[in-house]
């Protein structure tokens, strides 16, 4: 199904032509991803390096369900603020059961935990992405604009992120728990510092016009490996 009138993804995407019921149901039948941030309490340094051989080895095992996987930093890269996985898992219970297993989780270094579905847009992985040696961000907002006003820049959005295509490490947008309905979105990229972060963000059609007003965050990021 198409919308002439307004053209959306942009074509060689997936979704390209798809809105509506026919959007949904793309969505319904992937399989299911997730987005996990797991914060650190305060603290922790010396005994989150006395268990990261731990994670690691975690990590490994599931490599196969591995997209992303890393840590997030302090703004000069410091110090280690929480651990960061993007997955694909069976359903919310598989991912519940991930992180009640998570070396860090077990020993009770995490004071928040935070899981969202999410999809993968074109399939990428962290560990197929050409680093550049700069700076890793994730950037996350949840949606806060009406339907109408996201579909209007849906075009407009998209074609931004095609600008960036080759800084994009993956992203994809942030699902309703039964995955139809598109809520928010969850990237990560990599660019020069914070301030080239800043403007990526602040230029992006949907957050230039209000639809990221709450909890929109950017976070630096670094590689799990």
């Amino acid at each position: 199904m198409s919308d002439t009138s307004n053209p959306g993804y942009l074509p060689g995407d997936p979704r390209y032509g798809l809105y509506g019921d026919a959007l949904k149901d793309y969505y319904r039948n992937k399989a299911a991803q997730w987005a996990i941030y797991c914060w650190d309490k305060p603290d922790m340094a010396d005994k989150r390096r006395a268990l990261l051989a731990a994670q690691k080895a975690y990590v490994k095992r599931l490599s196969e369900r591995e997209i992303g996987y890393g840590h997030f930093v302090s703004d000069d890269g410091s110090a280690t603020l929480g651990t960061c996985y993007f997955m694909q898992l069976d359903g919310r219970a598989a991912a519940d059961a991930f992180v009640a297993d998570e070396p860090l989780n077990k020993a009770g270094l995490y004071g928040k935990v935070e899981i969202q579905r999410w999809s993968n847009s074109f399939g990428k992985r962290a560990a197929d992405y050409a680093r550049k040696g700069q700076q890793q961000f994730l950037c996350t907002g949840p949606k806060t604009g009406t339907p109408e006003f996201f579909r209007s820049h849906l075009h407009a959005h998209e074609s931004y992120f095609a600008s960036y295509g080759e800084n994009f490490i993956f992203r994809g947008p942030i699902r309703s728990p039964d995955g139809a309905d598109n809520v928010g979105t969850a990237l990560l990229i990599e660019l020069p510092d914070r301030a080239a972060a800043d403007k990526f963000w602040n230029e992006e059609p949907f957050s230039k016009n209000g639809g990221y007003n709450r909890d929109a965050r950017i976070v630096r990021w670094v590689f799990g490996d």
